[in-house]
């Protein structure tokens, strides 16, 4: 007969200081994410019968925030009750809003990193990408059909249906202002088949708000 076995759950101990430094930086823009939150979270892996354990989030332990050039550093102790410990980047997952305003992405990075070796120096850098501010006002001809029309946005989320032709709709995106980028339409028609309409957008160069004016017509739509 077998029976069900469980394993033990471990904890790392208690007082274990270990320091975390680091920069937040935009080397395409030269621009420092300042004044920008960063902590410790502390987990439990509980261990199961799965394929993984299952992770409990404890508490955060400490915390920091980068300084005028983009630096942190910190030390933060183990309290004993978790056995796993990560830096967080704090961020809006609708905006990557920073708590001065600007906006922000992370190129080829997770916005949490997990702590290995504890004990030890850890340094961590993060490549940021600022975006800037676009607005698009888009109209749409009275002989439009098939609405709502839907916006893919290029890199932030904003209120994506057109629902009236005849009226300029503004939507505001924000951007990598170095790179070239599109803006696409959407739409279904009665019969099912899929339309789209894509403009190629310049880069914008610009810390600026740029304007972009569109005005779209039913036959500017093509099947895909």
């Amino acid at each position: 007969m077998l029976l069900p076995t469980s394993c033990e759950d471990t904890f790392e101990p208690s007082g274990i200081e270990t320091r975390v430094f680091g920069r937040m930086y935009d080397s395409q823009n030269g621009l420092s994410l300042t004044n920008h939150k960063l902590r410790i979270g502390e987990y439990n892996l509980v261990p199961g019968f799965g394929s993984a354990p299952n992770i409990d989030f404890i508490q955060y332990v400490d915390s920091t925030t980068t300084d005028s050039s983009g630096f942190f550093d910190f030390v933060f102790t183990t309290s004993g009750q978790g056995d796993r410990y990560q830096l967080e980047v704090d961020f809006d997952f609708d905006t990557y809003a920073t708590n001065d305003g600007n906006f922000f992405g992370l190129l080829n990075q997770e916005y949490h990193t997990e702590l290995e070796n504890l004990g030890e120096d850890t340094e961590i850098n993060y490549e940021v990408l600022f975006v800037f501010p676009v607005s698009l006002k888009i109209t749409l001809d009275s002989d439009v059909q098939f609405l709502p029309i839907r916006i893919r946005e290029p890199y932030y989320r904003a209120t994506n249906n057109l629902t009236e032709t005849g009226v300029e709709n503004v939507r505001l995106y924000y951007v990598d202002k170095n790179s070239s980028w599109q803006v696409e339409l959407t739409r279904t028609t009665s019969e099912g088949q899929a339309q789209h309409v894509i403009f190629d957008m310049p880069a914008t160069n610009s810390t600026e708000l740029t304007e972009f004016e569109f005005y779209v017509n039913d036959n500017d739509f093509v099947d895909y």
